[in-house]
C-alpha cells in the first residue's frame, strides 16, 4: 500500500501576527531600549556632572548611581525579553519548516519546494536577522553598562 501524502501545514493568521510581533521586538524594541538607556543616562550625567561649561567634581544628585543603574536594569530587562521573543520566533519557524518538509515526503531533491515552504524560509531569514539584531543590541547594552561601572561618574570621559 502506498502512503498517502499528508496535508501541508499552512501558517494561520494568528501565527503570522505573533511572528510579526517577535520580529518587531528584535528589530525595533531591543535597539530602542539601548538607545533610550544611552539617552537617559547621558542626560542624567550631563545634568548632574556639568555646569554651563565646567565639569563638577561630584554629582548634584544624591542617588546618582542608583538612578543610572535603575535605568540600565530596566533597559536590560526589556532588551533580553525582546531578544528572547525574536529567538522564539526563529525556533518556531525552524520547527514549522521541519514539519512542512516531513509532510512533503521523503525530501527528494528534485521536487520543487511549495509556495508555503518558500514563505516559511523567507520568514525564517527575517526571524534570524531579528534575533541577531536583538542579541547584538543586548550585548551593546551590557558594554554600555560596563562603561558606567568602570568610569567614574563625573569623569571627563563619561
Amino acid at each position: 500500500m502506498e502512503a498517502r501524502p499528508q496535508k501541508e501545514e499552512r501558517m494561520t493568521s494568528g501565527e503570522k501576527r505573533r511572528l510579526i510581533l517577535c520580529a518587531c521586538a528584535g528589530f525595533f524594541l531591543s535597539p530602542g531600549a539601548w538607545l533610550l538607556q544611552v539617552m537617559i543616562s547621558e542626560t542624567i550625567s550631563a545634568q548632574g556632572c556639568y555646569e554651563i561649561s565646567a565639569p563638577r567634581a561630584r554629582s548634584l544628585f544624591t542617588h546618582f548611581h542608583a538612578l543610572l543603574y535603575g535605568v540600565s536594569a530596566a533597559a536590560v530587562l526589556i532588551s533580553i525579553v525582546c531578544a528572547a521573543l525574536a529567538t522564539h520566533g526563529l525556533i518556531f519557524l525552524e520547527r514549522k519548516q521541519k514539519r512542512i518538509k516531513a509532510a512533503r515526503g521523503n525530501g527528494n531533491a528534485q521536487e520543487q519546494p511549495s509556495r508555503n515552504e518558500e514563505q516559511v524560509a523567507h520568514m525564517r531569514f527575517i526571524a534570524a536577522c531579528s534575533a541577531l539584531i536583538g542579541w547584538g543590541f543586548f550585548i551593546g547594552l551590557v558594554f554600555t553598562i560596563l562603561a558606567e561601572v568602570f568610569v567614574t561618574s563625573c569623569n571627563q570621559w563619561h
